[in-house]
């Protein structure tokens, strides 16, 4: 991954990270998204990470916050 991504996101809900990638796939902002889930070990590894481009971290942080997640 290239220096210039910034996480924005990190959790556990699959459901919370697919309405912020469609939040943000709305808003022009192309995402790239890390699934650390491992169907084996349930609870142990379950990350989900997404990354924006720097220029566009203020306005996903933004985004992210409301959605109030």
């Amino acid at each position: 991954m290239e220096d210039d991504k910034k996480n924005v996101y990190h959790g556990t809900s699959q459901v919370q990270a697919m309405g912020f990638k469609n939040a943000l796939t709305e808003a022009g902002i192309d995402y790239h998204e890390v699934d650390k889930t491992d169907s084996a070990y349930i609870g142990l590894f379950d990350e989900i990470q997404i990354y924006v481009d720097a220029k566009d971290e203020a306005e996903a942080l933004a985004i992210l916050k409301s959605l109030k997640y």
